[in-house]
């Protein structure tokens, strides 16, 4: 195969969004995807500061086609409060008045397809085995008849998804202590979705083992799934977890409620240990983006976000860096934004874990997370980092400073057996397993 500007491994959004704008700045560009889409893939619930980024990329009237379901805000039963409260992207003054709930293997095939259309070479059904460095980055492949398919790259981007095939082979990734967690899931036909004003909102519905989440989709089913505790949950998740799926429903209110009239549509399904972060998104010759360099929590519904704007951000790196940037320099500026992003998430899900504060101080919590010294108010704060428009505002280095030394106390206490001090351990009601969580903190 002749020599390329970029390989992308993995056509998932990332991919798909980091191969279709370079594309665009007229790279040649070859990506490989080990599985034929469309295929099935959790995460459906997208942020309204998505959108921009596919608008840049030229892919919305695919999408808006789609039918998918619109997504105006989310809707809580979490906190102090008894009754649901809810937010709505308009509340944000300049952003997108909605998102979008997605079937992602709909979703995902309409962002592939877009970049193929771009001029990407994409390569369906190849497996990458190998990526070798010396001086351009050779990127081996197997096909599905096994034939192995080479390509040299002056860079690659590694958007693998969790497999992370560059971060786990050079053993960046770290998994989260505290949000060392599982989530089992299902869909449902006919269960009673949101209605009125807040109709096409996402649900989230704290309980005493965890969180739901309740995501209506275009197709008539609903995503339905828990969130808990992967050491207390372990044993009971193996094999076949339908029956604490169903325990895990009932004993959350909210969610029976609207599901006891509901057929269950799907197998269940079960993720485990999910929230991790690489200790650097970069490389020599490579980049991480999306689930391959981070993945966190998913009460904000942030995954498809972090994934296309990692996609963006590195297009706009790459192109630099091939266009005679120094390498180490503009490595450094994407890990700083891309981290700047997902820290800003991490910082708000420590403080929203704990379900005993009043919604007014997640208000109060965003505001200062995006930037404690301006003048916005602390509900328009809120929604901002919920629609995801802080990731695209930015923040400035102070306040990235401040929440990476947070971060670090939080990390610093788990690991010293103070774990129990910790916004929301109450919620998952870990403070017997310190030992076992800082065991397996390291594997």
């Amino acid at each position: 195969m002749a020599d390329v500007d970029v390989v992308v491994i993995g056509g998932g959004p990332a991919g798909a969004c980091a191969a279709g704008f370079l594309a665009q700045a007229g790279l040649q560009v070859l990506l490989f995807e080990k599985e034929h889409f469309p295929r099935y893939h959790i995460g459906e619930s997208l942020l309204s500061a998505t959108l921009p980024i596919l608008e840049a990329l030229g892919v919305m009237p695919a999408i808006e086609r789609a039918g998918f379901v619109r997504k105006p805000g989310g809707t809580f039963v979490w906190g102090r409060a008894a009754e649901p409260w809810s937010f709505f992207f308009r509340e944000d003054p300049g952003g997108r008045p909605h998102a979008y709930h997605v079937l992602r293997s709909q979703f995902d095939d309409i962002l592939l397809r877009h970049a193929a259309g771009l001029g990407v070479d994409v390569r369906e059904g190849h497996r990458v085995r190998e990526v070798a460095r010396n001086g351009l980055t050779r990127v081996t492949a197997v096909d599905e008849r096994g034939a192995a398919v080479a390509a040299d790259a002056r860079y690659v981007i590694d958007a693998s998804g969790q497999q992370a095939l560059l971060g786990c082979r050079d053993r960046l990734r770290e998994f989260n202590p505290f949000f060392k967690n599982l989530a089992v899931f299902g869909y449902y036909a006919g269960a009673e979705r949101l209605s009125g004003a807040v109709e096409g909102n996402i649900l989230s519905a704290a309980f005493g083992e965890g969180w739901f989440w309740f995501i209506p989709l275009h197709d008539g089913t609903t995503s339905v799934g828990a969130v808990v505790d992967a050491k207390r949950f372990a044993s009971e998740a193996a094999g076949d977890p339908s029956v604490l799926y169903h325990r895990l429903v009932a004993a959350c209110a909210p969610i029976a409620a609207r599901v006891g009239n509901a057929e269950l549509v799907s197998p269940i399904r079960v993720i485990r240990d999910y929230s991790y972060c690489s200790q650097r998104f970069y490389g020599p010759g490579y980049l991480l983006t999306g689930d391959a360099a981070c993945f966190i929590d998913p009460v904000f519904s942030t995954g498809v976000q972090l994934a296309c704007l990692s996609g963006y951000l590195a297009s706009r790196a790459v192109g630099a860096i091939l266009g005679g940037v120094d390498e180490q320099a503009e490595q450094e500026r994407y890990d700083a934004r891309y981290r700047a992003a997902f820290e800003r998430y991490l910082h708000f899900l420590y403080f929203f874990y704990d379900h005993h504060s009043d919604p007014e101080s997640y208000f109060w919590t965003a505001r200062k997370v995006l930037n404690p010294s301006t003048a916005m108010e602390a509900r328009t704060a809120f929604v901002r980092l919920m629609s995801g428009g802080g990731d695209i505002l930015g923040g400035d280095a102070a306040l990235e400073r401040e929440l990476a030394a947070r971060h670090a106390r939080m990390q610093n206490a788990t690991h010293r057996g103070r774990f129990a001090a910790a916004p929301g351990a109450d919620l998952f009601r870990v403070r017997g397993t310190l030992t076992q969580m800082r065991k397996g903190s390291d594997q």
